[in-house]
């Protein structure tokens, strides 16, 4: 739980990045130089962060992949071995319930 917890903060992270930067633009085209500035570094900060939150999930997700993949090249299961029920005339459907 913990782990998905982190992959959401690094997404809101991201989103606040990029909110960062629209309002470095606005400022800029205002000519408020000095206030479009803490919005930079903290963009470049929320944006450096979410990314590598959301690195360590991603990079999580596909090592778990390969070994999945790497279970199933241990374990191929051979299908045409099937498993019949024998069929008996004295059974009856009340011996199952």
């Amino acid at each position: 739980m913990l782990k998905q917890t982190r992959f959401y903060l690094g997404l809101m992270l991201i989103v606040q990045a990029i909110s960062c930067f629209f309002l470095v633009i606005c400022y800029l085209f205002k000519d408020k130089k000095n206030t479009a500035g803490p919005f930079t570094v903290l963009g470049v900060l929320s944006a450096v962060a979410g990314m590598f939150l959301i690195a360590e999930k991603v990079k999580e997700h596909f090592e778990a992949e390969q070994i999945l993949e790497a279970m199933d090249d241990i374990c191929e299961d051979d299908l045409s071995e099937t498993h019949t029920i024998p069929v008996d005339d004295t059974a009856t459907e009340s011996d199952f319930n």
